[in-house]
């Protein structure tokens, strides 16, 4: 596909890809890396896979480590109570294997891939290369990671960055108060805010204004078949029920109606420029307790202002710039400085 050359064209590519991994279109992302903490969790943008899947009669699995509610028409494969990485496996497998197309959703890959000892290559080829499905992974960006017992592999990659590695997709969440208050503090050439655990204070773990209810900010990395990276800044609020059309006979969800996914740049409270700070006023103005801005009035008379010297530089002849100077009666004549 041709690089859109104008600014709509652009728009539509982005949220065109956006559209196609929420909508788990075949080939668009066979693995999907999702980053998350505890200021901004993952599940607005499962939920919203999962809805969109099962509309689309996509056999969903889940492989649960943390989630204890799921909608009943989700097959769900215990993780937390496997006793080893190829019980998961095999109960994967089974699930896939009487369904032409599935997505495979893991809520916590630390723990499939470390706890349970479940090699990533062999869940990749399971899900994406026999069965042709897509598989979604999170991992959550604040856990402690364990440093490694052996010393062999002192020097081996973390897992994330293996992740990261094998990604066709990466997905960061964000909250939409943090970006937004980031912003403000990037237009005011002031420092950025931390939040969470980023901040370093003991016992700060969650920020209050963590998880915002007005939705979810999706900073996503798309990564072509020909190694080059396309990558975009998403806003996804929340689904209502006039999102999505009537369901069929046999189906939990009707199809989307219109795709409500939208650039960060395009939301309103991300777009105003006016943003206010603490003593009220503009994001370019200085909070002084005075006017600094000119009347009509004041700026007619500083036009008419004349500057210094500037009869001189009316001069002819290349004498432009020649000080002017008329001694008066206290000024001292001295001869000999004069001529040195």
């Amino acid at each position: 596909m041709s690089r859109p050359f104008n600014e709509l064209q652009a728009q539509r590519h982005a949220i065109h890809l956006m559209s196609n991994l929420l909508s788990i279109r075949t080939n668009t992302s066979p693995f999907t890396l999702v980053l998350d903490d505890l200021n901004q969790r993952a599940m607005p943008f499962l939920q919203e896979m999962v809805i969109r899947g099962l509309s689309r009669n996509v056999k969903v699995i889940l492989v649960s480590f943390e989630g204890t509610r799921i909608h009943p028409a989700v097959r769900q494969v215990p993780g937390w109570s496997a006793r080893t990485g190829r019980e998961i496996l095999k109960g994967v497998e089974q699930a896939m294997s009487d369904h032409k197309e599935s997505l495979v959703i893991i809520d916590n890959m630390y723990d499939t891939v470390v706890m349970k000892g479940i090699d990533i290559t062999e869940l990749f080829n399971l899900v994406v290369l026999k069965f042709a499905s897509t598989l979604v992974g999170v991992y959550h960006t604040d856990m402690f990671v364990q440093p490694s017992a052996s010393g062999t592999d002192a020097y081996a990659p973390q897992l994330l960055e293996i992740l990261k590695y094998l990604a066709t997709s990466i997905i960061t969440c964000r909250s939409l108060s943090h970006v937004l208050a980031a912003k403000a503090a990037r237009e005011r050439s002031l420092p950025e805010p931390t939040f969470g655990m980023a901040t370093g204070a003991e016992g700060i773990v969650q920020d209050l204004n963590a998880n915002d209810p007005r939705g979810i900010v999706l900073e996503a990395e798309f990564r072509r078949k020909s190694g080059r990276p396309e990558s975009e800044t998403y806003f996804l609020r929340r689904a209502v029920t006039t999102d999505y059309h009537q369901p069929l006979q046999g189906r939990p969800f009707g199809t989307l109606k219109q795709e409500f996914v939208t650039l960060l740049r395009q939301h309103p409270a991300y777009s105003n420029t006016t943003a206010t700070g603490v003593g009220g006023a503009a994001g370019n103005e200085m909070e002084t307790s005075f006017n600094l801005a000119l009347t009509d009035k004041q700026k007619a008379a500083r036009e008419n202002v004349v500057l210094p010297y500037f009869d001189a530089q009316k001069q002819e002849g290349g004498e432009g710039g020649r000080i002017l100077y008329d001694m008066g009666e206290e000024d001292d004549f001295d001869e000999e400085e004069d001529e040195i």
